[in-house]
């Protein structure tokens, strides 16, 4: 018992094993018990501002107690309609903070209202520069990580020369490998992996992002209005000869949101104007992913109906000859939150699994 108590506390591994041990039922609902806060002290929360090109970016920072230099995660949860006090971001970010890990959480107004610009990449770089300034953030310790649309800003951001050296590991959860892909797969509602095809059902929000997305690209702003109508808002109906008056690429938008055939979609995304490609590519990790040099840490929902899974496997895959990837899928969350019910030994085996996937990335930042 002393041997396994000294191997437990006296080393590296050790520590992080416990430290892990302590943090799964912080995010777990189904466990009630917490018995991280028995050990830690309550992390400080402050509102922060960090430079950015044009102005300001607004961010919560979640600090350990106590003092000290601590590993560091710049986290974006891009689009989240329940914005900043989600007890769900609240309770991971403190329970990285009791785990000894200082967290930056920069927050978008775009994002929360279900809309994707480019220019939130640009943003995290300043963001994860404010957060390796910060005098006790240890710089040989820190990396980002990201949700949904915000893993693959955060994978994105990571390949900036600005601070590529810097960003020691990145964590993707339920994220997508290539944006168009992403567009193909909602409009067509179909997965693929290789020459794979199988039936999908994306989830509305989804549909919504896809569709906001598509149509605030398009150059004619009485087009994009008319369509947000059709497609957003939902209450109004284009007729055939209203259609033929509209321009190639508004009439190449409303039939993929119209719902095509995966072989249709394909051809209709190569069609769209160049403008909306470079947009796609600009906001895909598969772009520039030979600027990344993070190690790589992939979660994915197997079920996910807001990105397929199949979005990380192709990411793993393009990044296997290059090796410093750890990639899990799971059974047990619905997109991102760890609340699909299972049978009590998929659970085990799934508790199982998040144990070892959190130890790969406290690791990175003990």
């Amino acid at each position: 018992m002393v041997i396994l108590a000294v191997s437990l506390f006296a080393t590296a591994q050790g520590r992080t094993g416990v430290k892990t041990a302590l943090f799964i039922p912080q995010v777990l609902p189904t466990i009630p018990v917490k018995p991280q806060e028995w050990f830690t002290g309550a992390p400080r929360l402050e509102e922060v501002t960090y430079p950015t090109k044009n102005g300001f970016g607004v961010a919560d920072l979640y600090t350990p107690a106590g003092e000290g230099a601590h590993g560091a995660v710049l986290l974006f949860l891009g689009v989240n309609p329940a914005g900043r006090d989600d007890p769900r971001v609240v309770g991971l970010a403190e329970g990285l903070a009791q785990a000894g890990v200082i967290v930056l959480i920069p927050w978008s107004q775009e994002m929360t209202q279900k809309k994707v610009s480019a220019n939130e990449i640009e943003s995290l770089v300043y963001a994860y520069e404010f957060l390796l300034d910060n005098d006790r953030v240890d710089p040989e310790r820190s990396g980002m990580g990201g949700f949904c649309v915000g893993a693959s800003f955060a994978t994105v951001a990571a390949q900036d020369a600005r601070i590529r050296d810097q960003v020691k590991f990145v964590n993707f959860f339920g994220g997508y490998f290539d944006a168009e892909d992403l567009a193909v797969s909602v409009t067509s509602a179909s997965r693929f992996y290789g020459d794979v095809v199988e039936p999908w059902t994306p989830d509305k929000l989804s549909i919504e992002v896809v569709s906001s997305h598509l149509i605030g690209g398009l150059s004619d702003a009485g087009e994009r209005a008319l369509l947000e109508r059709v497609f957003i808002v939902k209450d109004a109906v284009l007729d055939d000869g209203m259609l033929a008056t509209m321009s190639a690429e508004a009439q190449a938008v409303h039939r993929l949101l119209s719902g095509v055939s995966r072989s249709e979609a394909d051809d209709l995304v190569a069609g769209l104007p160049d403008e909306m490609r470079i947009e796609l590519a600009s906001i895909s990790p598969a772009t520039r992913l030979q600027d990344l040099d993070a190690r790589v840490l992939l979660m994915h929902d197997r079920q996910d109906k807001l990105v397929p899974s199949e979005e990380s496997r192709r990411l793993a895959d393009a990044l296997s000859e290059r090796g410093g990837v750890y990639h899990t899928e799971f059974s047990l969350f619905q997109h991102v939150d760890p609340t699909r019910p299972v049978s009590p030994p998929i659970y085990a085996r799934e508790l199982f699994k998040l144990y070892l996937h959190m130890y790969n990335i406290l690791r990175e930042l003990d």
